[in-house]
């Protein structure tokens, strides 16, 4: 990140590893985790199988757990569309909580299960995940010029006890991808440089290549908005998806796209990448696993974006009235975009 941009260093009592994040106006709001945005709502939140999780954390099965994440790994499986399950099992594990002291219980039970089980490296995982979401909830959505003083000691103390958790999981006997994202989760947070979070990266595609959550993570570090320049996330992704080759790389050059490409206007630019590619990408994703309403959204959205008025017709034909609001952020942005199909195509 530009030094022009610094404004605070927090020394984190925990680990006494240094936080530097911009307090300026200009800072961007707070970025969630780019886990579960390819999943649609009610197969993550609705179901037996969310419930079942959040029960068995709660009653404290700890070895169904295990098992249940174990298997995930392994069989690699994935939703309707190509999300995986591993992925979602962290994320249904970690269900947003309406106070501190929610929150509190929560971390109790994961700290409980990696007492009960140290080695399991899918509870200090989990353990990670819900320490970063708690951090930028005391960080806020605001930007980083409105965040108080104490809301800044707490993130940064909430990512050094997250990071210290995550080392401790470095040499277990079992290892996971979405360690390595909660990595990169813990290097933007911290500034790290690019150097330093392309090794973690390029260890975690290495492990698992197909986990195009570390391509996601490493394309939104590259953003301006964060410690990129103009053009870097867009240029990661075309020799992202070069390296990978054929329809893996296509697949993966479309999963980065649905991370950068900008909803707010201060990301990508559609016109910085690859229409064709995006589009190939996205047939043989759908061709393997389906489609989702969220990806046809998406989909739609990348249409609308570099003007392809015929697909974005076909899309949305598709869509009907189910637009999603991840995606158009809100319904008159989702009808500006259909009734410009229908005029142009």
């Amino acid at each position: 990140m530009h030094l022009s941009k610094f404004a605070a260093l927090f020394i984190l009592a925990s680990s006494l590893v240094f936080l530097s994040k911009p307090l300026t106006a200009q800072t961007e709001p707070a970025t969630p985790s780019l886990m579960d945005t390819d999943v649609d709502e009610n197969t993550l939140h609705g179901g037996e199988w969310t419930r079942l999780i959040e029960t068995d954390l709660v009653e404290e099965k700890f070895e169904d757990l295990d098992r249940m994440a174990a298997q995930f790994r392994s069989e690699k499986t994935r939703f309707p569309g190509g999300g995986w399950k591993l992925t979602s099992f962290y994320s249904a594990l970690d269900k947003p909580m309406l106070t501190d002291k929610d929150t509190l219980d929560h971390l109790a039970h994961l700290k409980h299960w990696i007492a009960q089980r140290p080695e399991s490296i899918t509870a200090r995982v989990a353990l990670a995940t819900s320490l970063h979401r708690w951090a930028w909830v005391a960080r806020g959505n605001g930007m980083g010029d409105s965040v108080t003083p104490e809301g800044w000691r707490l993130f940064g103390q909430r990512i050094g006890e997250s990071l210290q958790v995550l080392q401790a999981a470095a040499n277990l006997h079992e290892r996971c991808p979405q360690w390595y994202s909660e990595m990169m989760i813990v290097g933007l947070a911290q500034d790290w440089n690019v150097a330093k979070m392309k090794e973690v990266f390029e260890q975690g595609v290495q492990f698992e290549p197909e986990y195009f959550h570390l391509y996601k993570q490493m394309a939104n570090y590259l953003l301006p908005k964060w410690d990129g320049k103009p053009g870097d996330a867009s240029s990661f992704a075309k020799t992202a998806a070069d390296n990978a080759g054929g329809e893996k790389g296509d697949v993966i050059y479309f999963h980065i796209a649905t991370a950068v490409i900008g909803k707010s206007g201060k990301e990508v630019k559609a016109q910085e990448m690859d229409w064709p590619r995006i589009q190939r990408g996205y047939r043989a994703l759908t061709a393997q696993y389906g489609t989702t309403g969220y990806l046809k959204n998406e989909v739609a959205y990348f249409a609308y974006e570099f003007r392809d008025a015929a697909f974005a017709r076909q899309q949305f034909e598709l869509i009907g009235d189910h637009w999603n609001r991840s995606v158009w952020r809100d319904r008159e942005r989702f009808d500006r975009a259909r009734d410009w199909s229908q005029k142009h195509s």
